[in-house]
Formats: C-alpha cells, structure tokens, sequence
C-alpha cells in the first residue's frame, strides 16, 4: 500500500499558515523536506525567534548557584546571524507577526550596534502588525530607533529590554494611528512620553507598564479600557482618570513612597489589586494609598492578591476607610504564603460595606493547620452578610504560579532600588549622601 503525501499537495497559503505557528528556526528546517518545501518557509508571515532554541553545550560555564552565560559562545553568533539571514531574505515581502525573545544576551555591543536596534530599522520596512520584543542585554544598551513609534501599521506592540538600566524611552514623535494593545517593560517613563503616546495612539485599548521608572504625575485619557501597572515605581502620586476604563490591574510595593489615586472611573467593571511587601525595605505605607480602593468603589469584580509577610497590613491600611462598593457582585481574595488570616477584620469590613455583593472567592496557599480556622471565620462573616456565599478554591486565578508572584516582587524590590538611585541623587552632590547611608548603616548593625 503506498503513502501519500497529503500535506505536500496542499496550497501554498495553507502550508505557511500551518508554518505560521511553528518557530522561525522549525519552519526554515522544512526545507530540506524535499524540493516542494524549499522556498515555502519564505513566504511564512509570522516570524518567532527563541535564543533556547539555539543554546549549545558551551552556553553555561560554572555548576550550581555559579552557574552563569557565557559570552564567547558560539550560539551569541549562530541567533544573530540566522535573523540577518531570515530578514534579508524576505525584505521584499511584508511580515505580519515578528516576535523576539533574547534572554542572556551577555554579548557586549555599542549602543547604535545592537542586532535588536538593526532588526527594528529592517522590520519597518516590512510594515508588521505584530512587534513583541523582549531581550536581557546584561552587558549592552539597546538604543530603540524612534521608527518603532512610528510605524503605522502596528496594531499589538510588546517592546520589554531588561538591561537593569531603566533607559528613558522618549522618541522624537509617536504615530501608531491603529495601535491597539502596548505592553512596555524595563524603561524610565516621562511625563513628556506618555503624552506623546496617549495622542499619538487614537486607538489604543489596552496599556501595560512592567517593572518601569515612573516619573510623570498622571495618567488621563478617554479611549483606554485596560490598564496594567506592575511592578513600577514612582516617587510621587500618580493621579488616573480613565472614564472609558473597563478593566485595571496594578500592583502596589511596601517600598513604594507613593501611590495612585483612580478618578473619573465610571465606566470600570474589573479590578486587580496586587499588594507585594519587598523583604529587604522597612515597610513605607503612604496616604494615598489608604485611598487606593476608594476610586475603585463603582467596580462589579475585585481581586485583591496578597504576597509576603506585611501585605496583610497593606490591605488594612487600604480599607482603613472603606468605600462603599455599590455595584460589587464578586470579589476575589489570592494569597501566597498564608496572608488571609492576618487580615479578617479587612475582609470582613469590605463585606459589610458590600450591600450586593453574591460571592466572596479565597485562592490561596494557606498552610493545613490553619486553613480550617480561615474557612471557619470566613464563612462567619459571609454569613452575617445574608446574601453573599463563600467559595473556596486551592487554586491560584490572577497568576499562574507563585512563581510568577515572585517575578513580580522581585521586578519590584530591583526597581525600587533604582528610584532610590533617581531620588538621592541630588543629595549626593549636597553631602547627604554618605550621612544617610552612615546612619542607615549603623541602624542595620543595631538589628543584627
């Protein structure tokens, strides 16, 4: 009985579609299929380059927690010059997709020679629908052209370069006409940018900010309806008036010495809120942010999700004068290393302040010994409420892992070092300096 090759004998649109989900490096292999497969991979519009995906024995040098990346790695070489050749190779044809993820790029480069900047000049040639951007450049900057802000045909944009820096992202002009969706990570913010941004985006829907330097005073426009800060810092009070705002997630740090005040929400339905204590920062809790859930009051679902030992008190101070949540139906409780139990009179004053509210959800990572006690107050306090009921669940919801939790605390703990950096800079020059970190110093020999 002989085989057919079905898959051959389907339409060139159908094999690059089918191409299309597979990575860059998998799809280029194919050629050597047979002569019907050369050139399909050529024609593929979406374009997914992964460095694991190249990594070769010689990549890691040391063993255990020394571990580290090596530079003189042939596999630095092999990624870099394997997109060159993929890009030149189609600069006539128009790419729908290009997504890019470079974690330990320890090779050092220039600032205007990094392979990231090069591809971004390429891409815009090619005019992409889809950019999605992350690199690690331990030992490099990555200078951004201003063409990524300009390329207007890019409706999801995803540009994240963790170099430790936090590099200010301010191009000349912003024109992304139909941009919908942006996620930015790892840069300083001005007030200046987000303005540029917020006008030249009529379209945009959807804002994320990871672990980035805030240093503007306001966020205000009337088309976004998701917002997501995480994992950012900022030294003073950043005022949000979002009316056409459906959906928020933001994560609040112990460390942080400001906090957000949400106004004009009329038209929020979900919120997030993250309270993360950083374990090497005295716990720093500002007003404002006993008012964090205040301009949230109008929601009909809220997650609160605690993380580290203080978030409980975190929450205390964020409902020492509780709203009046009117509208709200559910409301969800995630915590990480057992935090519910340190915050029930919390919990307790929400639901009483909720008159509608249906379920009241635990998530959590609560320890056998005292999950039963939780479960027991909780249900006490659902109880009195008289229409709401309790629904318990072992499982995480907001995030997918305590992994990912930690990611965030972390993000959060390193760039709140570099605010301080930003803050007492000044005081550097003065002389105060070195008398803060002398008095900080002998503080810490006090407590050990």
């Amino acid at each position: 009985m002989s085989c057919t090759d079905r898959i051959s004998e389907l339409d060139d649109f159908l094999l690059t579609h089918i191409l299309s989900f597979r990575p860059t490096k998998e799809a280029v292999l194919t050629r050597k299929l047979s002569r019907r497969w050369r050139n399909v991979w050529a024609s593929v519009l979406v374009l997914d380059f992964n460095f694991a995906d190249f990594w070769s024995d010689d990549i890691f040098l040391g063993f255990g927690s020394l571990t580290s990346v090596s530079p003189h790695s042939q596999c630095h070489d092999n990624f870099v010059t394997f997109i060159d050749t993929v890009l030149a190779s189609r600069q006539a044809q128009q790419v729908d997709s290009f997504r890019l993820v470079w974690k330990y790029q320890v090779k050092p480069y220039q600032n205007y020679d990094h392979p990231v900047r090069r591809w971004i000049l390429l891409l815009q040639q090619q005019r992409p629908r889809v950019l999605s951007i992350y690199v690690q450049p331990n030992f490099a900057k990555v200078d951004v052209p201003d063409v990524a802000f300009t390329c207007t045909t890019l409706e999801d944009m995803k540009l994240q370069v963790d170099n430790r820096m936090a590099e200010v992202l301010n191009p000349a002009a912003v024109n992304l006409p139909h941009l919908r969706r942006l996620n930015i990570g790892y840069f300083t913010i001005k007030a200046d940018f987000m303005d540029k941004l917020l006008l030249g985006c009529p379209n945009l829907e959807e804002l994320e900010l990871y672990a980035c330097v805030l240093q503007l005073s306001q966020i205000s426009c009337g088309n976004l309806k998701s917002l997501v800060v995480a994992s950012c810092c900022h030294g003073e009070d950043i005022r949000v008036s979002i009316p056409s705002l459906c959906t928020l997630k933001v994560t609040v740090g112990s460390s942080q010495t400001a906090g957000f005040n949400f106004e004009n929400m009329s038209s929020l339905v979900k919120a997030c809120v993250c309270f993360l204590t950083d374990p090497e920062w005295d716990f720093a809790f500002s007003d404002s942010e006993t008012k964090i859930l205040n301009g949230l009051s109008g929601v009909m679902d809220l997650d609160v999700v605690l993380h580290g030992e203080g978030s409980e008190d975190m929450l205390k101070h964020a409902l020492k004068n509780c709203p009046n949540f009117v509208n709200l139906k559910i409301v969800r409780f995630e915590s990480f290393k057992g935090c519910l139990c340190g915050c029930l009179e919390a919990i307790n004053r929400l639901v009483q302040h909720s008159p509608v509210l249906e379920d009241l959800i635990f998530y959590g990572f609560e320890d056998e010994s005292i999950y039963i006690e939780l479960v027991t107050v909780l249900r006490f306090i659902v109880g009195g409420h008289g229409n709401c009921r309790l629904v318990e669940s072992m499982l995480a919801h907001n995030f997918g892992s305590l992994e990912e939790v930690e990611e965030l605390s972390f993000q959060h703990m390193k760039f709140s070092v570099k605010m301080m950096d930003i803050l007492y800079a000044g005081l550097e020059e003065k002389g105060w300096w070195d008398d803060y970190v002398e008095g900080e110093t002998a503080h810490f020999d006090e407590r050990v």
